[in-house]
């Protein structure tokens, strides 16, 4: 059994994480993962990982083609539909449901997510500007037009 005690992470980021998010703005070795095998890559299996969003920072509207399941532990989530969600509030996402704005309170957000297969965290949907969905996958290097970096990835990766 691996464990790690409140306010720790997995310390090493696997390599074939790093390579699957190269090609967007976001950096891979800051996004604690948990993956039932992570020296393995396998897509197929659930995964979790850290979600720490900045104050007013707004996730924009997408969706996933797998099981997700969020959990709030800090701060406050603007679900983008009248509701507030705050430390301890859990929300779910059915496969091909596109959700959000999500926006960070004044405070900023962090959530824990898990997806039912880690594929389904690469696989981006959203809707181009015909109101038709369209997905994006990360290991292809593909980002979504309306993909806004988290402050700090951008100068990390040298995104904009």
């Amino acid at each position: 059994m691996k464990y790690y005690p409140y306010g720790t992470t997995p310390s090493e980021t696997p390599e074939w994480f790093i390579k699957a998010l190269s090609g967007t703005m976001m950096d891979a070795t800051k996004i604690p993962l948990w993956h039932l095998d992570s020296s393995v890559e396998d897509f197929s299996v659930p995964a979790a990982f850290f979600l720490e969003m900045p104050p007013n920072y707004t996730l924009f509207k997408h969706g996933h083609p797998c099981q997700r399941f969020e959990i709030v532990i800090k701060g406050s989530l603007d679900l983008g539909d009248g509701r507030i969600a705050k430390a301890g509030d859990t929300f779910t996402a059915d496969p091909y449901t596109l959700y959000g704005p999500h926006t960070a309170g004044p405070e900023g957000c962090t959530t824990i997510e898990v997806f039912s297969a880690l594929e389904g965290m690469f696989r981006l949907l959203y809707e181009d500007e015909n109101g038709e969905m369209q997905e994006a996958d990360a290991r292809k290097n593909e980002v979504p037009p309306t993909y806004v970096p988290l402050p700090g990835d951008a100068e990390v990766t040298g995104g904009s």
